[in-house]
């Protein structure tokens, strides 16, 4: 095939130079609850993309995720719901939950990242927090627990909880206060195309920040998060989009200049 015309040869090169963009479009979204840690022993680790949900990767930052349950036996290398004396038994878990072990327990850090299957984002995350704020185990002052979401590396959403000293029974998990429920909070963020979610603790001892949480045995149970598949279409670049443009422009500009001759 030919092109004679000068508007047709443009046209080609236009097209030659042009390129797209994948630009990604949540689908229809879906709610999903993890509740059960029954199918897990005491102290098997919970992180890996799958292990608990499909859809669901869990990582403990600085230790390692592991299944707990109510009443289960506590040492400094697998820690299960048991208060940090080993004398009193902590309530709240019915199926079980998981926490972070691995270390000693004045190194723990209880920080966690949640992330998400490739090629699927979410809306809302939240997750129940046990047992947090009745043992000081640092003698801290202001101490802060913080849920961040993140969409790529933008701060989308944040919840947080913020205390003074130790709390006494209301850090306990069976504690049902109405305010000040330190012991049982559920912290929950939402937000546009959520890739992941980061829990952070720290508090204050003295002039001195500390990015842990001044308790070191608590729980978590009941993690829930709203999911959607991601689909690309592609758009063409900016750049490219404005030189079809401008090809357009000159082959019309050509077209009109053969006609007046």
């Amino acid at each position: 095939m030919q092109f004679s015309s000068l508007s047709s040869k443009l046209a080609l090169a236009g097209l030659a130079v042009a390129g797209t963009v994948a630009m990604q479009h949540p689908t229809q979204a879906a709610s999903y609850t993890v509740d059960d840690f029954s199918q897990f022993e005491s102290g098997q680790s919970i992180e890996g993309l799958g292990t608990v949900h499909e859809l669901l990767n869990i990582d403990a930052v600085n230790g390692d995720a592991v299944a707990i349950f109510e009443g289960g036996e506590k040492t400094d290398s697998t820690w299960s719901y048991q208060s940090n004396t080993g004398t009193r038994i902590n309530g709240g878990l019915n199926l079980g939950g998981f926490s972070e072990v691995g270390t000693k327990k004045n190194n723990r850090n209880n920080s966690f990242r949640f992330t998400f299957k490739d090629g699927f984002v979410a809306s809302e995350f939240s997750l129940l927090m046990l047992d947090y704020g009745d043992y000081n185990a640092f003698n801290a002052g202001e101490h802060n627990v913080y849920l961040t979401a993140y969409s790529g590396e933008q701060q989308v959403s944040q919840d947080s909880l913020s205390g003074q000293g130790g709390v006494g029974g209301k850090g306990d998990a069976t504690y049902l206060g109405e305010s000040n429920n330190f012991g049982r909070t559920n912290l929950a963020v939402a937000g546009e195309n959520i890739t992941a979610v980061e829990l952070t603790f720290d508090f204050m001892k003295g002039n001195n920040t500390y990015d842990k949480s001044f308790d070191p045995f608590l729980g978590f149970d009941s993690l829930s998060f709203t999911a959607s598949s991601v689909e690309a279409t592609d758009v063409p670049e900016p750049a490219s989009a404005l030189a079809l443009l401008a090809v357009g422009a000159v082959g019309t500009t050509a077209l009109k200049r053969k006609k007046a001759a």
